[in-house]
């Protein structure tokens, strides 16, 4: 019997991808064949996306880009709908689901034309312009946050709370407890910004780290992602200071390097928050300052509210103060091993679970076969 086939549209960045890959292989158990169509960004995670069928698309953003890439955007989209199309005309899907990004628009919107099955899943607290979009097209919600703003009035009735999908990389660490540092021992500090980066940290932090005290330093274990371009330089930077520093542009082991830090200092992209919960880390939270509608800004107040992590605004954190919270951090365990445990009460490790039975009422199959009654 021909399994049921759901496609998957998804940006190509982490905070997108990652969702979509977890609902993929727990929708596979399930029975149903999956492809996630998304852009050519994803290439990047091709050593956790090798059992994953993945399908490149055309798209394009008017809303960021220099002027001639905003120009050519409504072609592009045009073209990646009916790329989309082409696609879904020849193998019938049972439902179309996007997870947010520009390239999840096209389609998503082709999948709209075709009278398809649509529904989103939004990552973040707040509903991300392409998701709001197909949210006015009809598509059904789902959602990490039972708050997550700008979701339509006529919507929220209906919007189903799943929690955010995380790896299952991340998700054999769930039952991790925190192992506090010694305040005389070694302090393991993980510093990285997304998938793409941050190259606020790699100035920020050498500068903030030879403000800190010689006989912390010496405790200091530093791991950090930085930018390809940006490698050399701050590798430099921290040649001076004469510390135990380990630097990358990409960490295909993230979650293990996350179980193994005192303190994670990092953006607040949804997977991030996410995989901080689940598997319970303290962090320091710098928001991305131009992120749309300050959605990371909402992002880290999941868990800061909840006295689970810490936020500082970018333009207020300078290299003085930083290095005064990393030293007080080495020196108070106690305080970071409550903010791990604040963490984990705010997970949701059934994430995946819960989105894929929503996926499978909404398709109208479950295991892959078709069910009687009304989908939702």
């Amino acid at each position: 019997m021909t399994k049921p086939i759901i496609y998957l549209a998804a940006g190509g960045t982490g905070g997108h991808l990652f969702p979509a890959i977890a609902l993929s292989r727990a929708l596979q158990k399930k029975n149903f064949k999956t492809v996630i169509l998304t852009d050519a960004r994803a290439k990047k995670y091709a050593s956790q996306t090798d059992d994953i069928d993945l399908q490149l698309l055309t798209s394009g953003s008017i809303f960021s880009g220099g002027k001639a890439n905003k120009l050519l955007a409504p072609l592009k989209i045009l073209l990646g709908v009916f790329q989309a199309m082409m696609i879904l005309i020849s193998n019938r899907p049972v439902a179309v689901i996007g997870f947010g990004g520009y390239p999840s628009f096209p389609p998503m919107l082709a999948a709209r034309l075709l009278f398809c099955k649509i529904a989103i899943h939004e990552q973040n607290a707040v509903l991300g312009r392409a998701n709001r979009m197909l949210s006015l097209l009809g598509a059904r919600i789902t959602a990490s946050y039972p708050g997550t703003r700008h979701v339509p009035a006529s919507s929220r009735g209906s919007m189903v709370v799943t929690g955010n999908p995380v790896r299952p990389e991340v998700l054999r660490y769930k039952d991790y407890v925190y192992s506090r540092h010694n305040v005389n021992g070694t302090f393991n500090l993980l510093v990285f910004g997304g998938s793409q980066g941050a190259s606020v940290f790699s100035t920020l932090l050498p500068e903030a780290i030879s403000l800190i005290p010689r006989e912390k330093l010496n405790r200091l274990k530093l791991v950090q992602q930085c930018r390809k371009d940006e490698l050399a330089s701050t590798l430099q930077a921290y040649g001076a200071l004469g510390i135990d520093v380990e630097l990358r542009d990409f960490f295909d082991d993230m979650p293990r390097r996350i179980v193994k830090a005192h303190l994670v200092i990092s953006r607040s992209g949804a997977s991030t928050i996410s995989e901080m919960a689940v598997i319970g880390c303290p962090s320091l939270l710098v928001p991305l300052p131009q992120s749309i509608d300050q959605d990371q800004k909402k992002n880290a107040l999941q868990l800061s509210n909840h006295e689970a992590a810490w936020v500082v605004d970018q333009k207020n954190l300078t290299p003085i103060k930083l290095a005064e919270m990393i030293s007080e951090f080495m020196e108070s365990p106690h305080k970071l091993e409550a903010a791990a445990r604040a963490a984990k009460t705010r997970a949701m490790p059934q994430a995946t679970e819960n989105l894929a039975k929503f996926v499978e009422t909404y398709s109208g199959y479950r295991d892959g076969v078709k069910i009687s009654g009304d989908a939702v």
